[in-house]
């Protein structure tokens, strides 16, 4: 008996995310014709052969789509970086990417909000700072403000540079851009100002 709810639970987790990659790809393929603007939720329901009701037992909106197509799709190309040398080239990988998939992108990019294209960077780029300060020794010289400051202050750097070189029609290999954010954010850099706070007032009880 145990068994077989576990085996109901995941048929129906199971189908649940079958039904977002539908109204995902249904949606995607909207958009290689028309601005998101101009689709309604009504529209995304009739192209997937599904009720309006089913639509919003899914998704909030049609907001809620792209954001889900964001973190399906982006999280896996760099969501396991790390390190330095790891975080590069997904951040590669990713601009590649978006090239690829040019024609969506370009049409969903200047979306702005919560758990936008803008904001899922963003959280990836601070969390990723954060851990390249604690690596360095950040931990023994900076308090926990200074490191959230700092990260954000990078993260909105990087998260800038690759949204605006995105919406300005991704032209050009990315591999340039790349490489200077990867400067940015050496671990050279992170000594310096880990070393310029231990030159200072140590870190604050």
């Amino acid at each position: 008996m145990m068994h077989s709810k576990y085996a109901l639970e995941a048929s129906i987790m199971s189908t649940a995310g079958f039904a977002k990659y539908m109204v995902a790809k249904g949606t995607k393929e909207l958009l290689q014709t028309r601005d998101f603007e101009e689709i309604s939720v009504g529209e995304i329901a009739r192209h997937c052969h599904i009720s309006r009701n089913t639509f919003y037992y899914h998704f909030k909106d049609k907001y809620d789509v792209i954001n889900w197509i964001f973190y399906s799709e982006i999280t896996p190309i760099i969501g396991e970086s790390q390190s330095m040398d790891s975080w590069a080239g997904d951040l590669l990988a990713l601009c590649r990417y978006l090239q690829d998939n040019r024609t969506l992108y370009r049409k969903v990019l200047h979306i702005q909000g919560q758990n936008s294209f803008s904001e899922c960077l963003m959280d990836f780029y601070v969390q990723l700072t954060q851990n390249l300060l604690r690596n360095a020794g950040g931990e023994q010289f900076l308090t926990p403000g200074q490191i959230r400051t700092i990260s954000r202050f990078y993260a909105f750097g990087l998260t800038g540079v690759i949204s605006n070189w995105a919406k300005n029609g991704m032209e050009g290999d990315p591999e340039p851009v790349v490489h200077m954010l990867k400067d940015l954010l050496s671990g050279e850099i992170f000594d310096k100002l880990i070393a310029l706070q231990q030159g200072g007032n140590a870190k604050p009880q």
